[in-house]
């Protein structure tokens, strides 16, 4: 009887495992491939932090209109990085970064969506932003599971 026990808890324990590794990861069908997004715990406040990121929103800002070369400069890419790196969750790191460009986007009083080539502050393109944000991952030598090449590639494209 204490056997069967064990073994009940032992499966338990299994299935419990199996469903919490795969909660944030959602699977859909697009053209006869299985594609992988992050799932309902990915939502601020939940897989990252509410006001996400906030030193790689300088970052972007200063790569957006190509200024980043100073030692000042190199602190906000570590911070950044390290703040990136802190996404538990590497599932959740993209839409963490989508999360931080929306904020952007409200800060500055631009339009969540836009041509790319439109200017979201002065010298910079919102094109140029949200290829700067989709490229942190690679940039920070962080791990997204699905993303080419360390590119958040739905950022890079269209708009977040």
């Amino acid at each position: 009887m204490a056997s069967n026990k064990v073994v009940f808890s032992v499966l338990l324990l299994a299935v419990v495992s199996v469903l919490a590794a795969t909660a944030t990861m959602a699977e859909y069908h697009h053209q006869d491939q299985v594609v992988y997004t992050p799932g309902p715990l990915c939502q601020p406040g939940m897989g990252y932090p509410m006001y996400p990121l906030p030193r790689c929103r300088a970052l972007v800002k200063r790569q957006c209109v190509g200024r980043g070369t100073a030692a000042a400069a190199e602190q906000v890419r570590r911070d950044c990085c390290r703040q990136l790196a802190a996404v538990d969750d590497s599932w959740c790191r993209c839409e963490a970064i989508s999360h931080m460009l929306g904020g952007i986007y409200r800060e500055l009083g631009a339009p969540d969506v836009g041509h790319p080539m439109s200017e979201v502050f002065r010298g910079c393109r919102r094109g140029d932003l949200e290829r700067a944000a989709a490229s942190l991952p690679a940039f920070c030598n962080v791990d997204i599971p699905n993303g080419g090449g360390g590119v958040c590639y739905w950022l890079a494209r269209s708009g977040y």
